[in-house]
């Protein structure tokens, strides 16, 4: 039997170190911890303006609003805490003294300053959403890159390699030298390229301890989070389409029909807890979450403009 020419032999144990290099090379774990799409200050919400709870009874009672007054007007109107001042706006209107109109001027004044800020929250809310949103994507498109960079160079080092195994095949005159250059080189080749056909899993280690979606997921009562108005919009079920499920209850169904289908115990961890390490997909699903909250949030200015035309109008 012949012997393998030391030749061959050391590219084959190049190669093979080569690949070994490669396939134990640890991934870089970044930490991101940046928290700047939260509030800069911590707000206070004036209980005199908080929503009541079981409004529909208040409504069936109270007459001169609901003749006035749509009832999802109505229910917006509670969402803003504006009920008895549209209540005083009635007396007004009713009234005989002199100074009545002057003081209806004042008083849809101050329900139209109370709607904009109404408008202000609902703004400042999806503009929060939608920071959440860019960032879980520019992160991801952060891993996308290097898994793309990646991919480059593990194809590059597979064509190099099996261009190499070629021309020392062609130079080897030693029979079972060939073979172990061919078979040797055509394997590592392989292995890369089957590499390069693998997803990355390079993670990030993302910290969102203000965590928007969590509320939404588990259905919680209160929030903490959320502006009271805006809360009471996502779950009372009368602002919803069909009347039955609430909008918030809505949301989270999209999110777990379309973006979490049949998602591990570990990876809604991830998406609703406080930290965790985060591969581009899971980004990309977290920005899609985020970004569908934002536009159901933004909705509610379709709402908004109703009740500002029914009171301006008056």
């Amino acid at each position: 039997m012949k012997l393998v020419p030391n030749s061959a032999l050391r590219f084959v144990c190049l190669v093979t170190f080569l690949t070994a290099c490669h396939s134990l090379r640890q991934k870089p774990l970044v930490r991101v911890t940046d928290t700047y799409c939260e509030p800069p200050i911590q707000y206070n919400y004036d209980s005199t303006y908080l929503p009541r709870p079981n409004i529909g009874s208040l409504l069936k009672t109270d007459t001169s609003l609901t003749r006035r007054y749509s009832q999802h007007d109505l229910l917006l109107a509670n969402a803003a805490g504006i009920l008895p001042l549209l209540r005083e706006l009635i007396a007004l209107e009713t009234s005989n003294q002199l100074n009545a109109r002057l003081e209806m001027i004042s008083k849809r004044q101050q329900i139209l300053n109370r709607l904009l800020l109404v408008s202000t929250q609902i703004s400042g809310f999806a503009a929060e959403l939608d920071c959440e949103a860019e960032q879980a994507d520019q992160i991801a498109t952060y891993l996308d890159q290097r898994d793309t960079r990646r991919i480059r160079r593990l194809t590059i080092l597979s064509v190099v390699i099996g261009a190499v195994t070629t021309v020392v095949t062609s130079l080897v005159h030693a029979d079972n030298a060939i073979k172990v250059v061919g078979i040797g080189g055509g394997v590592v080749s392989a292995g890369l390229g089957g590499l390069a056909a693998f997803s990355s899993d390079r993670v990030v280690q993302f910290s969102h301890p203000r965590n928007l979606l969590t509320d939404i997921w588990y259905q919680h009562k209160q929030s903490s989070i959320y502006p009271p108005m805006i809360w009471y919009v996502l779950n009372e079920k009368l602002f919803s389409n069909d009347d039955q499920y609430s909008i918030s209850y809505n949301t989270r169904q999209r999110w777990k029909n379309y973006v979490l289908n049949e998602a591990s115990e570990d990876r809604l961890q991830l998406y609703f807890g406080e930290t965790g390490n985060y591969q581009a997909d899971d980004l990309h699903n977290r920005a899609d979450m985020l970004n569908q909250l934002q536009s159901s949030i933004r909705s509610i200015n379709q709402d908004l403009q109703s009740l500002v035309l029914a009171v301006s109008q008056r």
